[in-house]
């Protein structure tokens, strides 16, 4: 019963220490997984002296590189990753056709980002920190790389 209750402590720590190296990040489950393994060759040098001890220790080493390489060879870690490619790209708006002080209409509010229609093109723009109505004109100020930066166009009034 003790060696049943030894092999298993062992082997459910290099369980954990697998699962650590192919699926669960942040070190627990391997420090655990290392733990448990060294708690079962421990006992069984306690147990059932240092003769077994060895053998369980040389086993216990063999056994997880063993199997470590077996799991990392049948690429069976490949069902754990990301396949997917991000093929977007960010539109550079210093070669667009938008100049300083155009006048564009918010889609939505912007708070303090969101979209504006210039030219019947859709763009996100930025202002700087005020709170801005759907359906209001805007004014770009400024044109960086990749952002618009716009305020609410002053109402001109008629006598």
């Amino acid at each position: 019963m003790l060696l049943a209750s030894i092999i298993a402590i062992i082997l459910f720590g290099i369980a954990l220490l697998i699962l650590e190296i192919l699926i669960l990040p942040g070190l627990i489950a391997g420090i655990i997984g290392t733990i448990f393994m060294l708690v079962g060759i421990g006992m069984m040098y306690k147990s059932f002296g240092s003769t077994y001890g060895n053998i369980t220790l040389i086993s216990t080493v063999s056994f997880c590189t063993g199997s470590l390489i077996y799991v990392l060879k049948s690429k069976a870690w490949l069902m754990f990753s990301l396949k997917d490619t991000i093929d977007s790209k960010v539109i550079d708006l210093t070669q667009e056709m938008i100049v300083e002080g155009e006048e564009a209409i918010t889609i939505s509010a912007l708070r303090p980002m969101g979209s504006v229609l210039i030219k019947n093109q859709k763009y996100e723009v930025q202002t700087n920190g005020e709170y801005i109505e759907a359906n209001q004109k805007v004014v770009i100020v400024k044109i960086l790389t990749n952002k618009l930066l716009v305020k609410l166009a002053e109402v001109q009034h008629q006598l």
